[in-house]
């Protein structure tokens, strides 16, 4: 079974262990008794938070960041401390107040890029570490955290134009060949990714190395071999959210439906965030009639790529599904305008405005779902003609 739409772009897990810096910047010697008041509360802050008391040192922080509003250190710690307790919002806050009083400290910018990345808020994050490359671009780990963040966007061309130049001095760097490889062949340049992938993996026994020939396979549209390869990714490190992915795409397609759900559910457990997993799951359940099962994990989707049109159509499908006529019409229009070719989202428009009672908006749409249905008759004569 195929899902009604077309195929998303993989995304991929991600291979760096993203964590909350929690280095204590110190304020410096006090130089008044107000410096010195200031130390004290730092101090007695510090400690709480070595002892593991986040609830004083929060505490103390705060009175610190208000009574020295234009103190930076104060602010990280304050961050860190919340990021710590959970509160990752506030924790953004005091990341935000840090990076306005010091906007050049690349070290506060990942900070808080990688708590963005924790709260699977990709594009921010994104923004927050482009400047940190532009300036060091020799650092490794930015580098690779904003292509990861580009990759779960699904802007793969961007990812491919930060990697390639590194790819070109070391192409035997396997996390940079693992990264360029799975974003070409997200981006459908398939000859190309297999040429960095082989290069590298051509011997290697390894989860990923099984994981890119699964992807490959499954790029090329043969969901029967590619099936065997990402099991292996599975048994080999069954962590690896996007190989559990993969794998219930490619048994989706040989209509092991049942396996397939398994397969996005385990994905899901490895990495709650992981878009194709949410998209294919909760399209699956919209299609085999669940409608409120499928609900959140479309919500999901769509949270994590509000311009992905597969998302949008999926949201939009399953609200005409439950009755939801308008509030369908708002996902499905935005992709039946800038996606003109998206068919069955003409087909879904079709429908709701018939039973809007909007004739000639019916209309419109059907012809649009007859003119598509010629334009890809006369493409497959022409391949024909033209074959070898």
């Amino acid at each position: 079974m195929h899902i009604d739409q077309p195929r998303p772009r993989t995304n991929r897990e991600c291979l760096l262990a993203a964590s909350i810096l929690a280095a204590i910047v110190l304020f410096p010697a006090p130089a008044s008794s107000q410096d010195a008041d200031a130390e004290t509360l730092f101090k007695q802050a510090e400690t709480a938070n070595q002892a593991g008391d986040l609830t004083r040192a929060i505490d103390l922080y705060t009175t610190l960041v208000l009574k020295y509003p234009s103190a930076t250190a104060a602010h990280v710690n304050l961050g860190v401390a919340l990021a710590h307790a959970g509160r990752m919002d506030d924790a953004a806050t005091q990341y935000a107040q840090a990076l306005t009083l010091d906007p050049g400290n690349s070290a506060i910018g990942i900070d808080f890029a990688i708590l963005r990345y924790k709260q699977a808020n990709y594009a921010e994050a994104a923004r927050l570490l482009e400047p940190v490359v532009k300036a060091h671009p020799e650092k490794g780990q930015p580098l690779f955290l904003l292509a990861d963040c580009y990759m779960h966007l699904g802007t793969f061309r961007d990812a491919i134009a930060l990697l390639e130049p590194i790819y070109a001095k070391d192409p035997t760097d396997r996390t940079v060949s693992y990264l360029l490889g799975r974003s070409l062949l997200a981006a459908g340049d398939v000859e190309k990714g297999s040429v960095v992938i082989d290069r590298v993996f051509r011997d290697a026994d390894s989860a990923e190395a099984s994981l890119l020939i699964g992807a490959r396979l499954l790029s090329a549209g043969d969901s029967h071999a590619a099936a065997p390869a990402l099991r292996m990714a599975t048994e080999k490190n069954p962590h690896l959210a996007e190989g559990w992915s993969l794998l219930g795409r490619a048994l989706l397609d040989n209509e092991d439906f049942a396996g397939s759900k398994d397969a996005f559910h385990r994905a899901l457990d490895a990495d709650p965030n992981d878009f194709d997993a949410n998209l294919y799951l909760g399209g699956t359940l919209r299609h085999e009639g669940q409608f409120e099962a499928a609900l959140p994990f479309l919500q999901k989707a769509f949270s994590l790529r509000p311009d992905s049109p597969q998302a949008a159509y999926q949201m939009g499908a399953l609200e005409a599904a439950r009755g939801n006529l308008d509030q369908a019409l708002k996902y499905l229009e935005p992709v039946a305008h800038n996606w003109p070719d998206f068919q069955q989202a003409h087909v879904q428009l079709a429908s709701i405005y018939h039973k809007l009672h909007r004739p000639k908006d019916s209309e419109r749409e059907r012809q649009i779902v007859l003119s598509i249905d010629d334009k890809e008759r006369q493409n497959r004569k022409q391949t024909t003609s033209t074959g070898p």
